[in-house]
């Protein structure tokens, strides 16, 4: 099956990046021992990191892509599926997570289901100590005894020193330990001695993982079909300015990434058609677009200003939010109240400037929090 992969995935690649430098850009790689299912799942998921923002993979679709991910040497998108595939993880036998975790050499993936082995009220069967080998399964004793010891000495000085019944403002014959709160107080304190502990034992947490063998590329290309997504040809032009781009006819397959076209028409436009883009959109503007987000959902710029701009003017921010339109995300009610509380009024340019939703909230809090401060007899705010 052919591929045809953007070219800035593959240079991320530690494999073929410096081949790409020298590589004619009309050239083909050939990859052995990548199916096409893992490949199909590979570039499902790049598309959802850099284009779509849906990440709502099977497991199997996860794995899939890692695998590629390894063989092509992407670290930046084996890192990105490590962390998204951990909770369907969480939902499997620990055992099976662990074969898994080992499979793919993910370090990340192994703490939790030994955790869970170690907590659990049943000791290891001869089936699982098989499964795990003498020496892990000789670890995870080692920590469950430690477990199982401590969580003793610690049901015995919650009682001893936090039961309210041993105060001497207490009667302790008429009072009985609150055993609910007792045992969730335990098992926290237990899950955290749980992790610390196996993170000590090495075989568990930081075992020897074999290195994949890594084949180098094929530069004859065989035979193969083109794929009926990945392999396309089609280019849509659009013109900025005096500039012209080229994107993949595919980005405009739905709206919600690059917007409508000024025709209408969406995907249903000829790919020759010229798109011609806002005149007050310029060069610079376009080509900070396509550097930073190239196409990127929505969503997905918001969590990216929300974490790295939390700072920033939160009219800076709910400005952003009205041009994204996700005027109603949870975390813009932190920015509603900040600006309520505010000594200046919101200005003209202001309520323009984060939309009409926000400015209606805004203003609401605003009033209530004058309301109380007249009532407290604050003057700072006037």
């Amino acid at each position: 099956m052919l591929y045809r992969v953007p070219r800035a995935i593959l240079q991320q690649s530690e494999i073929f990046g410096s081949i790409l430098q020298n590589y004619e850009a009309s050239g083909s790689l050939y990859v052995n021992g990548i199916t096409t299912q893992e490949m199909d799942a590979f570039l499902e998921v790049s598309d959802a990191r850099e284009v779509t923002g849906d990440d709502h993979f099977t497991l199997e679709q996860w794995l899939d892509a890692l695998a590629t991910a390894d063989r092509l040497g992407i670290p930046r998108i084996r890192s990105y599926v490590t962390k998204k595939a951990q909770g369907a993880l969480n939902c499997l036998d620990p055992f099976d997570c662990i074969d898994i975790a080992t499979k793919y050499r993910v370090y990340e993936w192994l703490v939790q289901p030994y955790v869970r082995i170690c907590e659990r009220p049943e000791s290891l069967s001869p089936a699982e100590m098989l499964r795990l080998a003498l020496e892990r399964a000789s670890a995870v004793c080692r920590v469950r005894e430690k477990l199982f010891a401590e969580k003793y000495q610690s049901t015995k000085y919650w009682i001893a020193n936090k039961w309210p019944g041993n105060s001497s403002r207490h009667n302790s014959s008429s009072s009985e330990p609150p055993w609910e709160e007792m045992e969730k107080a335990i098992l926290a304190e237990q899950a955290a001695k749980g992790h610390s502990l196996v993170r000590r034992e090495t075989v568990l947490s930081r075992p020897n993982f074999p290195s994949p063998g890594v084949e180098p590329p094929v530069y004859t290309v065989p035979q193969g079909t083109p794929h009926p997504k990945y392999s396309q040809t089609d280019l849509r032009e659009m013109k900025v300015g005096s500039s012209l781009y080229q994107l993949p006819t595919r980005y405009f397959e739905r709206p919600d990434l690059l917007g409508e076209t000024p025709s209408g028409k969406g995907s249903s436009s000829q790919s020759d058609d010229l798109l011609m883009l806002p005149h007050d959109v310029t060069v610079y503007d376009w080509n900070t677009f396509l550097d930073i987000v190239t196409a990127r959902a929505r969503r997905y710029i918001l969590r990216r200003i929300e974490t790295n701009f939390s700072s920033q003017n939160p009219i800076d921010l709910l400005e952003a939010a009205e041009i994204a339109g996700a005027p109603d995300s949870p975390w813009l009610q932190g920015l509603y109240k900040t600006l309520s509380e505010r000594k200046d009024s919101l200005s003209p340019e202001d309520l323009g400037r984060i939309g009409k939703k926000a400015s209606t909230e805004v203003l609401k809090l605003r009033d209530q929090y004058m309301w109380s401060s007249g009532q407290k007899g604050r003057r700072d705010v006037l």
